[in-house]
């Protein structure tokens, strides 16, 4: 077990479907499991119970940061990990946990990242960190009322750590978010949020996101814009990068290649790093069917593969897009140019990695 002790607190509410596997995942790591319930109506509390949480009821305030904040004072242990409840531990271990919150002993005012892996609609992964590991210190609190972020003595974390821990998400499939209406609680937190908020771009940057998983992109391409330019004038901080790539996508969808040549050339300018905005712009010049466009595409995939994956410490990443999607996009391009050989090059590298959309063109090329 890991020297440091730490306490395991979740907000939940009707959550049987996946409290015992989330805690169980957790077990191996932690020492104390603090649930909050905020009104359920299945047997999720009696779960926990069974599997030795200390169970808390309390009213939902339409606050995420205000449960937040109250699971983390019930912690009796020097750290806290906080997960939902529809997540799963994936990989960590004890010793780079103990490493960690050494770490954190000797940083005021830092906090441990994990990796989340998201299981999305599309079937797509994408990977980002989130801080979720801190010092039981009431200089640390919550604030937000959704998309709650964690502050130190008011204002930012100092440094975020890289724990090693990656915990696979499934909230935001389609069968979650229907189930749990999850957009319409979203933008009605959100709104209330950015009408109360002097600080609003982060606010604007998730009502834009929300917007674009409902398939709204007007309206997500109005919130995205103000996000960036707000962001433009300010500190640039780390959301901008996705907010540009959300953006992106909405004039895709919204078939405004104009726009979105005039996005993918700012944000490569500022992150031209990030794999993903470059396979986005080559998905474009693809759905733009434009005959000028279409020797950039083999450029674009290309930049893709020799950049590689993009860092999920950096960024907000989908998997494959510096590796087998853009070699399955580079093969697609090549097959449909005539150049076979070039197709079936890319077909096979993209399926080794063991996509199917790969292996099947592959098969249909060499039968």
């Amino acid at each position: 077990m890991s020297k440091a002790k730490i306490s395991l607190c979740m907000i939940v509410k009707d959550e049987a479907d996946f409290i015992e596997q989330a805690i169980g995942t957790a077990k191996p790591f932690i020492h104390e499991i603090i649930i909050v319930d905020t009104g359920s109506s299945d047997q999720t509390p009696e779960l926990a119970e069974s599997l030795g949480a200390k169970v808390f009821r309390k009213s939902w305030n339409n606050d995420f940061s205000e449960v937040r904040n109250f699971s983390i004072k019930q912690a009796t242990h020097p750290f806290i990990l906080v997960m939902d409840a529809d997540e799963i531990i994936s990989n960590a271990s004890t010793e780079s946990l103990s490493k960690l919150c050494e770490q954190l002993r000797e940083s005021p005012g830092s906090a441990g990242v994990v990796t989340i892996l998201n299981e999305t609609m599309s079937g797509d992964v994408s990977s980002t960190t989130v801080v979720r590991i801190f010092p039981k210190d009431d200089r640390y609190q919550f604030k937000g009322k959704i998309h709650e972020q964690l502050t130190f003595m008011g204002g930012s974390i100092q440094e975020n750590i890289d724990s090693g821990v990656m915990v696979k998400h499934y909230g935001y499939t389609q069968s979650q978010i229907t189930k749990k209406n999850k957009y319409e609680r979203n933008l009605s937190l959100l709104i209330k949020e950015l009408n109360s908020q002097s600080d609003t771009s982060y606010i604007q940057y998730q009502i834009g996101r929300t917007y674009y998983i409902m398939k709204e992109y007007v309206q997500a391409e109005h919130f995205l814009n103000e996000c960036v330019e707000a962001e433009l004038k300010g500190s640039r901080r780390n959301f901008m990068s996705s907010a540009l790539l959300t953006l992106g996508y909405c004039y895709i969808h919204s078939r405004k290649f104009d726009n979105l040549l005039e996005c993918y050339q700012l944000a490569i300018d500022l992150f031209p790093d990030y794999t993903d905005l470059y396979f986005m712009y080559g998905v474009g010049l693809i759905e733009s069917r434009a005959i000028d466009a279409f020797r950039e595409i083999p450029v674009i995939f290309r930049k893709c593969i020799e950049l590689g994956e993009a860092s999920s410490v950096k960024y907000e990443t989908v998997r494959g897009v510096g590796s087998f999607k853009a070699h399955f996009n580079l093969a697609l391009f090549y097959e449909l140019t005539g150049q076979l050989e070039k197709a079936v090059h890319h077909y096979q590298l993209s399926g080794r990695n063991g996509y199917s959309q790969a292996q099947e063109r592959l098969h249909h090329l060499l039968r």
